[in-house]
């Protein structure tokens, strides 16, 4: 914790071009700034790369040529920045950077076009960083204060097998797949027990003749018969290393915006299996394939993007269908937009509703105030006051009221409501930054003092990148522990309100069962 008031001034901002983690140049913003705490005074620099060549929705930040940005950063954003900013508290951090960022969102246009998301993220996130690392306070103590007994550490998805976009040639049109550890009693056992996982899984591909390369999320790239192959060797997997249904979890990415390319697919709400051959279905029959990779394993927990970006009813017919029985997450259909989040959750019926989970990215939202705004409404700690003042600044206020009033719901304010009564579910996402920066982890870190309902994928256990992402998670371990706070692996207690998987149930009935005979 910061011992004194700190003051943090003379902040200079650029941007150069770095390496990207897909073969291209990205954008990255350095801050250096003057740091005074008493009677000393020192000179801090933070950087943060933005990711290129991932995400590219119609509805997200737009981003700008590289040489572009770097103008765009120093023409108007540097000029932004505030003399100083004194710190007595994690919120005067907070406050500092929403102060910043609200200016980015009234300057740069519609999406951020005009200057640029990437130019805008790029100083956004530096910014915050610079902040947290001068104040001396750890992102994990944002929230946590003296009062906090226990902190959440979230369901860590690690990737095991790609498909569909992600490997051309491939028979699996699910893009990925995940495994994870739900019975850790700390988070150092988490990624025990997923590297373990991750080494009998690549066993088996050498025993069975397989190739044993990975992905962009460095899971693994391998023949599959069908959609269901991948699904069976995670389970495979976990039965040689004596995991039960109940110690583990299996979920999917989706990306079925992959598979609804081209406007008479998407007029229709048809959708093209064209990676394992399965042909055209209809919304209804996508659903009903979906059902078939929930119900093919009563520990499956997790699904992402079950329809495409274009598709809301699909969306609403799966929670309609299966909200009750597994973790629907919207992203392609939200892209980290307050504008789609909340009138797509606040529905007080579950068939109103277009999932029970959010993706939660960074590069999507263009900002790091936009994005904690997106994860503070799905979590239900959302300020009505704060997210009002963005969306006006935004233009999007009265759109998202009219979309509201299509389910019943008549203010900002029953929306953030309804929405924190659902106890829906937040899952911080991979490729929101790149280079050297640490900076990821900050999200799910400063909410695990204040929820359980966390989750978070950063690929494989593998990849100098996706450690970098995992690694400062160990260290806060640590710290917290350090502290004498109790930490607890968010587990399937992190799923949303009202999901009930078919594993727990029967694990739950069957002491009764025992008794019985």
């Amino acid at each position: 914790m910061a011992a004194k008031e700190t003051v943090v001034s003379n902040f200079k901002l650029k941007g150069r071009e770095i390496l990207s983690s897909y073969a291209n140049f990205t954008l990255e913003g350095e801050i250096t700034a003057k740091v005074t705490r008493g009677k000393e005074t020192w000179t801090i620099t933070e950087r943060n790369g933005i990711p290129k060549g991932t995400s590219d929705g119609e509805n997200e930040a737009i981003y700008i040529a590289n040489d572009k940005a770097i103008k765009s950063i120093e023409k108007h954003i540097a000029p932004l920045l505030p003399k100083k900013v004194t710190i007595k508290s994690p919120e005067d951090i907070l406050n500092a950077v929403a102060a910043f960022d609200l200016q980015l969102v009234k300057g740069a246009g519609p999406n951020k076009k005009n200057w640029g998301g990437n130019a805008c993220l790029a100083a956004s996130t530096a910014f915050f960083q610079t902040l947290l690392k001068a104040s001396g306070y750890e992102a994990w103590e944002v929230f946590a204060d003296k009062s906090t007994k226990t902190f959440y550490f979230p369901n860590i998805a690690f990737n095991m097998v790609c498909g569909g976009e992600h490997v051309p040639g491939t028979k699996q049109d699910i893009q990925e797949m995940f495994f994870f550890s739900m019975k850790a009693k700390s988070l150092k056992e988490v990624f025990e027990t997923g590297t373990k996982f991750f080494r009998q899984f690549e066993k088996n591909l050498v025993r069975d003749g397989l190739p044993t390369g990975t992905a962009k999320e460095r899971g693994f790239v391998f023949p599959v018969k069908d959609n269901f192959e991948g699904l069976n060797r995670i389970k495979e997997c976990a039965t040689q290393l004596g995991l039960g249904p109940t110690d583990y979890a299996i979920g999917t990415d989706n990306a079925f915006s992959e598979i609804q390319k081209g406007e008479d697919l998407i007029e229709q709400g048809m959708y093209d299996m064209r990676f394992s051959g399965g042909g055209k279905k209809t919304r209804e029959e996508l659903i009903d394939f979906d059902g078939t990779v929930v119900n093919s394993a009563d520990n499956f927990a997790t699904m992402e993007d079950p329809g495409s970006e274009h598709d809301l009813e699909g969306h609403k017919l799966m929670n309609a269908r299966y909200g009750d029985r597994v973790q629907i997450v919207l992203d392609d259909l939200v892209v980290t937009q307050m504008r789609f989040i909340i009138p797509y959750l606040c529905g007080k019926k579950r068939e109103q509703r277009a999932g029970n989970s959010v993706l939660i990215k960074l590069n999507q939202a263009g900002t790091f105030t936009e994005t904690r705004l997106a994860m503070e409404i799905v979590l239900g700690l959302a300020d009505e006051k704060q997210v009002a003042t963005f969306l006006k600044a935004r233009g999007d206020l009265d759109f998202i009221l009219e979309q509201c009033a299509k389910v019943g719901v008549d203010s900002l304010e029953e929306a953030l409501a309804n929405i924190k009564k659902g106890g829906f579910s937040a899952f911080v996402s991979h490729r929101s930054t790149e280079g050297s920066s640490e900076f990821l982890p900050y999200m799910p870190l400063m909410y695990g003092a204040l929820t359980k309902r966390l989750w978070f994928k950063a690929g494989a256990p593998n990849g100098e990148r996706n450690l970098q992402n995992y690694n400062p998670m160990l260290r806060a371990e640590e710290q917290i522990r350090a502290r004498g706070i109790k930490t607890v692996i968010a587990g399937f207690s992190g799923l949303p309100s009202g999901v009930k998987l078919p594993a727990l149930a029967k694990a739950k009935a069957a002491p009764t069962e025992e008794a019985a005979e």
